[in-house]
């Protein structure tokens, strides 16, 4: 099993990313359905194998993108029990690739929402440059 294909062509060491679990990575949020009883994650699009930690890596993005710092995001990100098998390195070339992979869907899709995902990608990214 290997990493996330569409990170395969943003980062020069893709095996970092690898490993068997099943990963959503597409925590928009009109695809997690909250009901009184459960959550339900729709939009299986972007579904691939890979390392456990990545899922919470990706949602991290997202509470960026809603005002969270990249240190809560990661606090928050960390409650999940694979962020713990998460290397530094792992993590820092993540972000790498979260920005390229952003930075390309701008490019085709330059809405407002996007853009800010951009923005929280980068922002993420800088963080990680500093820890």
């Amino acid at each position: 099993m290997g990493s996330p294909d569409r990170m395969k062509n943003h980062s020069p060491t893709p095996e970092l990313f690898a490993g068997e679990m099943l990963l959503y990575t597409d925590c928009f949020p009109t695809n997690v359905l909250i009901a009184q009883d459960r959550e339900v994650l729709v939009g299986w699009a972007w579904t691939s194998y890979g390392a456990g930690w990545i899922d919470p890596a990706l949602w991290a993005v997202w509470l960026i993108r809603e005002g969270h710092t990249p240190r809560k995001a990661e606090r928050w990100a960390s409650q999940v029990p694979a962020w713990a098998t998460a290397t530094k390195e792992g993590l820092d070339t993540l972000t790498v690739a979260t920005v390229s992979v952003r930075e390309e869907i701008t490019a085709d899709d330059p809405e407002p929402w996007m853009t800010g995902m951009l923005t929280a990608a980068k922002a993420w990214n800088e963080y990680r440059r500093m820890v």
